[in-house]
């Protein structure tokens, strides 16, 4: 009698197909037997290991902020270069990576705070607490360029630190609606201009840029 071959598919394995499903599609249009097509688990099991389909969705976020977090704020958190470069390798990494063709287009946790706007509360909550921490440690890095004396303590790192926060989500549309490097390259260098302490010089001299993996 011949038996099917069982499908053993790592949690890990299957949270990260689920995060690119609701990556690709969103919340509401991705349906539960998209989400067993992609890990390539039954729906019980899927039940089993990660909840409803709404907790299914915050651990893919909470996942996502695991695999790219690094990548985009380590730089931040070092703070081993001029502010200046510092930021502009953030929204540059942002935009390079919503514009990757190997990944869905744009940045799920920006594609995802668009569409929170008419979703659940458990949503909002998570996607708000997410984008504290986001807001928080590009602060972070703002008050030490103050103590470095890289831009002066007058400066309203709060104010400032949102307008940096508005770049990474106006980067990751550009590179969702299909721009190019060439274009993510203009408008970070255009957004660089409006910062305090703007030097060229600085960022003339700064390594080139390659995306850490």
């Amino acid at each position: 009698m011949s038996r099917g071959r069982p499908r053993k598919v790592e949690t890990e394995q299957a949270l990260h197909a689920i995060m690119r499903a609701f990556w690709q599609n969103g919340f509401k249009a991705t349906s539960m037997n998209d989400l067993v097509d992609a890990s390539g688990m039954a729906k019980p099991g899927l039940y089993a290991a990660f909840g409803d389909k709404e907790a299914m969705f915050e651990k893919s976020l909470l996942h996502y902020f695991d695999c790219y977090g690094d990548m985009v704020f380590g730089p931040l958190t070092q703070a081993q270069h001029h502010y200046l470069v510092d930021l502009r390798e953030l929204i540059r990494t942002v935009g390079y990576l919503a514009a990757d063709d190997s990944t869905p287009m744009g940045c799920f946790l920006f594609n995802s705070q668009v569409e929170a706007a008419y979703g659940s509360e458990r949503h909002k909550t998570l996607l708000k607490d997410l984008g504290s921490a986001r807001i928080e440690a590009i602060r972070t890095r703002l008050l030490k360029a103050v103590g470095a004396g890289e831009i002066t303590g007058e400066c309203d790192t709060d104010a400032l630190a949102t307008f940096i926060d508005g770049q990474l989500a106006a980067v990751s549309i550009l590179a969702r609606c299909g721009g190019t490097k060439a274009q993510i390259d203009t408008f970070v260098e255009t957004a660089m201009k409006a910062l305090p302490s703007y030097s060229p010089e600085v960022l003339e001299h700064s390594s080139e840029f390659t995306l850490r993996q």
